[in-house]
C-alpha cells in the first residue's frame, strides 16, 4: 500500500536512469536488426543450405523485432510512470505549501491538523446566521482556516489516489512484459516499438522519451515528414524544433510571399481599391512571418525557432501567430531564461525588439557568472497578449497561455533529463512583465516541482501566491511610479485583485529594487533600459545571484 510518507520522497527524475538505460539498449537493439536485415543470403546461393540460412536470418529479424516491441513497451510505461509520479509531485507539493502557509501540520499519515485552532470552530450553521446577520460575532479567520484545512486535506487525498493509480498502472505494464505480451511488433522497416509520427495527447515525459529513444536517421525522418507536428511538440529537443519550424517557416513565406506581392501589386496599380478580409488576413500573417525571419538573424549568436504556431483563427488563444525564439543552445545552457511579455505584444510588433533584449540578457547574464556557465534566454510569445486595457482587466487570457507556457516550461526540462543530448540538471529562471507575469504565475502554479528553479516578475498587475509557486524561491521589482503594480492593491474585503495579489507584498516573494523614481508614462516600460537598477537585477536573477 502506498503511504504518504512513501509518496513525498518520489521525483519524477529517479525514473531517468531507467529510461536511459531503455533507450541505450533500444539503439543497440536497432542496430543489430539493422546489419540482420543487411545480411544477403540469396544471391549466388541455392540450395538446402541456402534455404536454412535464409530461415534462421528470418528468425533472427523476427526475434529482434519482437525484442524490440518489449523494449517499446517499457519506454512508453516507463515514461507514462514518470509523467504520473509528476502529477503526484505536484499534488504533494501543493498539499505541503498550503500547510506551511497555513501553519498546519501533515503527520506520517497524510491526517492534517491545526495547532492554531480554537476549542469551538465556526459550523456551517455559524456561517449562514453570519450572512442572516452580519451584526453577529463570528470569527471568519476560523472558518477561512477550516476552509484551508479542507484544501489540503483534498489536496493530499488526490495524492494518494494519484499514486496508487501510477503504481498499479506500472505493476500491471511490467506484468505483462514478463508474460511476453506486447502491444505490437512492427517490421524492421518503421520504427519498431515506438509510435511511427510524433505522438498526440502525450505528456512532455512521454514526448522526450519518444524522441530519445530514436536512432539519428530516425529523428531525420521524422523531421523530414513531420516537420508541421514536431516543431511545437513539448518535448522534443531544442534543435530539432528549430530545424523543422524553420523548415515551416521557409515553406511559408514561400507560399505567402508572391500572392501578398500580386495584392501589393494590384493596390499600387489601381485594380484593387480595398482588401477582403481574408485578404487582409493573409498579408498580416505574412508580415508576421517576415518579423519572426528578420528576429531569427541576431549577429554573431545562435537563434532556435522553438515555437512557429500561425493563427487558428476561431480559437479562443489561437488568434494570433504564435513564436518564440531562444538565444543560444537551449539543449546545451547551463541556465535557461523564458520571458513572457505582456499587454498589447504581438509578433508582428515586438518579436525582433524582445530578440534583442534576449541577447542582451544572455551575454550579460553570461558576465556575471565567473565558472564559465551558459546561459540561453527566451523570447516565448506563446499566448495572445491582451491587445488592450479591457481585456487586460480579465485573467482569461493568462489562464489560457499558462496553460500552453506549463508543458513549454516542463518540455525544456524533459528534453534536458537524459544523457542523449546535453546535460541535465538545467536551471531554469523564467521571466514575466506585466501581464506576462499574471500569465507566468499561473503556469508556475501547475507546473512540475522542480522544473524551474527561481523566477522573477516585475511591473506585475497581480499574480498566483508566492507559497503556491513551485519553486525555490522568486523576485518582484515594480518601480514607485509604475501605475500597473497597484492593480494587484485593488480589491473588496480581502480578495486579490482581478489578476491576483501584488507580489510586491507578498512575504513569499522577494522584494528587489527597481529604481526610478520614473515618469509614470515611462516607468512601466523602462525595465529593461540598460544601465538601469531594474534590469541589473533582472541579470542577477537570472544568474542566481538575486536577493
Amino acid at each position: 500500500m502506498v503511504t504518504w510518507s512513501d509518496i513525498q520522497l518520489w521525483k519524477s527524475t529517479g525514473l531517468d536512469p531507467a529510461l536511459d538505460d531503455l533507450i541505450r539498449a533500444r539503439g543497440r537493439a536497432v542496430s543489430s536488426g539493422e546489419w540482420i536485415v543487411d545480411i544477403d543470403v540469396k544471391s549466388g546461393w541455392s540450395g538446402e543450405g541456402a534455404t536454412a540460412a535464409q530461415s534462421r536470418r528470418d528468425d533472427l529479424e523476427n526475434s529482434c523485432e519482437l525484442l524490440l516491441a518489449h523494449i517499446g513497451d517499457l519506454i512508453s510505461a516507463t515514461a507514462a510512470a514518470q509523467d504520473g509520479v509528476g502529477e503526484v509531485q505536484l499534488l504533494v507539493n501543493e498539499a505541503i505549501s498550503r500547510a506551511e502557509f497555513h501553519g498546519f501540520h501533515i503527520d506520517s499519515s497524510g491526517v492534517v491538523s491545526d495547532p492554531l485552532a480554537a476549542d469551538t470552530s465556526p459550523t456551517f450553521e455559524d456561517a449562514l446566521e453570519y450572512l442572516r446577520h452580519p451584526g453577529v460575532a463570528f470569527d471568519l479567520e476560523a472558518l477561512d482556516r477550516q476552509e484551508a484545512m479542507s484544501d489540503t486535506e483534498i489536496a493530499i487525498g488526490k495524492a494518494l489516489t494519484k499514486a496508487r493509480e501510477v503504481d498499479e498502472a506500472y505493476k500491471a505494464a511490467l506484468d505483462r512484459v514478463l508474460q511476453g505480451k506486447v502491444s505490437q511488433i512492427e517490421d524492421m522497416s518503421d520504427t519498431p516499438g515506438l509510435a511511427d509520427s510524433p505522438p498526440v495527447g502525450a505528456s512532455t515525459e512521454e514526448v522526450a522519451a519518444w524522441w530519445d529513444a530514436l536512432t539519428d536517421r530516425e529523428q531525420a525522418k521524422m523531421i523530414d515528414e513531420y516537420s508541421r507536428e514536431l516543431g511545437n511538440l513539448n518535448g522534443v529537443d531544442a534543435w530539432a524544433r528549430n530545424k523543422a519550424n524553420r523548415k515551416n517557416l521557409e515553406e511559408d513565406i514561400a507560399l505567402y510571399g508572391p500572392e501578398v506581392a500580386d495584392l501589393g501589386r494590384q493596390v499600387y496599380n489601381g485594380q484593387k481599391l480595398t482588401l477582403i478580409p481574408e485578404e487582409v488576413a493573409k498579408c498580416d500573417r505574412y508580415a508576421d512571418m517576415v518579423a519572426i525571419r528578420d528576429a531569427l538573424d541576431q549577429d554573431g549568436v545562435e537563434t532556435q525557432l522553438l515555437v512557429y504556431e500561425p493563427p487558428r483563427t476561431g480559437q479562443p488563444g489561437r488568434e494570433m501567430t504564435h513564436a518564440a525564439i531562444a538565444v543560444g543552445d537551449v539543449d546545451t545552457a547551463d541556465r535557461v531564461t523564458t520571458f513572457v511579455p505582456g499587454m498589447t505584444t504581438t509578433v508582428r510588433g515586438n518579436i525582433e525588439g524582445i530578440t534583442h533584449n534576449m541577447k542582451m540578457l544572455a551575454k550579460d547574464s553570461e558576465s556575471l557568472l565567473s565558472n564559465g556557465e551558459t546561459v540561453a534566454a527566451i523570447g516565448w510569445i506563446g499566448y495572445d497578449a491582451p491587445p488592450d486595457l479591457i481585456a487586460a482587466a480579465s485573467a482569461d487570457r493568462a489562464v489560457i497561455g499558462a496553460d500552453d507556457l506549463t508543458p513549454f516550461l516542463e518540455g525544456i526540462a524533459d528534453s534536458r533529463n537524459t544523457d542523449s543530448t546535453g546535460t541535465s540538471g538545467v536551471e531554469q529562471i523564467p521571466l514575466g512583465h506585466s501581464y506576462g507575469s499574471t500569465t507566468l504565475s499561473k503556469a508556475l502554479a501547475q507546473v512540475r516541482p522542480g522544473v524551474a528553479t527561481s523566477y522573477g516578475v516585475f511591473g506585475s498587475p497581480g499574480t498566483e501566491p508566492g507559497w503556491d509557486m513551485n519553486t525555490e524561491s522568486g523576485y518582484a521589482l515594480g518601480n514607485v511610479t509604475d501605475p500597473v503594480t497597484y492593480v494587484g492593491e485593488v480589491h473588496l474585503h480581502g480578495a486579490p485583485g482581478l489578476l491576483g495579489s501584488n507580489p510586491l507584498t507578498d512575504p513569499n516573494i522577494t522584494q528587489l529594487s527597481a529604481g526610478g523614481p520614473e515618469w509614470p508614462w515611462h516607468s512601466h516600460s523602462s525595465y529593461w533600459d540598460k544601465g538601469s537598477t531594474s534590469y541589473e537585477n533582472i541579470k542577477r536573477i537570472v544568474a542566481g545571484q538575486a536577493g
